[in-house]
């Protein structure tokens, strides 16, 4: 529950956020967050960066938003809507951005104003960047920078990235306090140690959290950003979900060490991982990898022996036309881990 005066401070931290960022007011935004039941926090933020900072933004509309009206648009509608007020920021999840750019790219459309990409919500991979980077220059644009924000709903707007591969930040510490606490016995982690992420609001007056724990385990940093010299905690190891290990064949999986390796993996487009099994009595479980990608029997092959070692699963690995892995329409964002097997008797 948000008051007058915390809705001005989530204004107000959303113009700090767009400084750090390097947003400013000559920036035309394209806000490509689809348009679900209800407006998502991601979504709400763009509108918010625009109002704060006097940017206007330009919306996609696209998504799962099912209506007797017509309210939602194709991939292709929106590029038609948003190419001819030329954007100079697109923001938005990384699946629909790469989604949207090659469409784009394809139709020999002009985006060459494009000199950001703001995402959240997936972690943005060194392949993708460059997949970016490369069919956006194609359409014109030059020096491309990314910026991809650490966000969650308790926080209402992030921690953001002052350069491209820069630690994400708390820039409003007066706002929010961040510690890294042992899950079983509460007490606050050293900074440079692992620990799952808790956040205490400092200057609310709805809804007020004390030491809630997000979910993500996470390493953070006093040390000044070396870009701007902001202070505020910095979270210097990529965050993972405490829900992150999946039992298969008796075998604790880490489903982020196979999302990792897959997604470095040169021309690769969106990954997903299933953990399968036959609705049958003594069926095995299997783990299904899936990646947007041309491949062959010895590749495939590589990719299974790799995480054989890497994970003790040696998995199926399954190639797939891109496209294939995420339909906008149909869910926010892409869901890379998937377990379809059966109930246990």
């Amino acid at each position: 529950y948000n008051t007058t005066h915390d809705i001005y401070g989530i204004l107000d931290q959303a113009r700090r956020c767009n400084d750090a960022e390097g947003l400013t007011s000559s920036d035309v935004i394209a806000n490509l967050y689809p348009v679900a039941a209800f407006p998502t926090g991601a979504f709400l933020s763009v509108i918010r960066s625009g109002m704060i900072g006097g940017q206007p933004v330009v919306y996609g509309l696209t998504g799962s938003a099912n209506s007797d009206f017509k309210v939602r648009n194709s991939t292709a509608e929106a590029i038609d809507k948003i190419e001819p007020v030329r954007p100079t920021v697109l923001w938005g999840v990384p699946s629909f951005i790469r989604r949207f750019v090659a469409e784009a790219k394809e139709q020999g459309r002009d985006f060459s104003d494009v000199r950001f990409v703001v995402t959240s919500g997936e972690p943005v991979s060194t392949n993708l960047r460059q997949e970016l980077r490369a069919n956006l220059l194609t359409m014109g644009a030059n020096d491309v920078g990314f910026r991809a924000r650490y966000a969650f709903t308790e926080m209402q707007g992030g921690l953001v990235q002052c350069g491209d591969d820069e630690p994400p930040q708390n820039i409003t510490p007066d706002l929010y306090f961040l510690e890294t606490v042992d899950p079983d016995t509460g007490q606050q982690m050293p900074y440079g140690q692992e620990g799952h992420l808790a956040v205490t609001h400092l200057h609310r007056r709805g809804t007020v959290m004390l030491r809630y724990i997000v979910g993500d385990v996470v390493t953070l940093s006093l040390d000044p950003c070396p870009v701007s010299g902001r202070l505020g905690e910095r979270v210097v190891a990529t965050p993972r979900r405490t829900g992150n290990l999946v039992k298969c064949r008796g075998m604790l999986v880490n489903t982020d060490i196979v999302l990792d390796y897959l997604g470095a993996i040169e021309g690769v487009g969106d990954v997903q991982i299933e953990f399968a099994r036959e609705d049958k009595p003594g069926a095995m479980d299997d783990m299904i990898v899936r990646l947007e990608l041309t491949g062959d029997d010895a590749l495939a092959a590589k990719i299974s022996e790799d995480l054989r070692a890497a994970v003790s699963m040696r998995p199926t690995v399954d190639f797939v036309r891109r496209g294939t892995l995420y339909d906008q329409a149909k869910s926010l964002k892409l869901r890379r881990v998937i377990d379809s097997r059966p109930p246990a008797d």
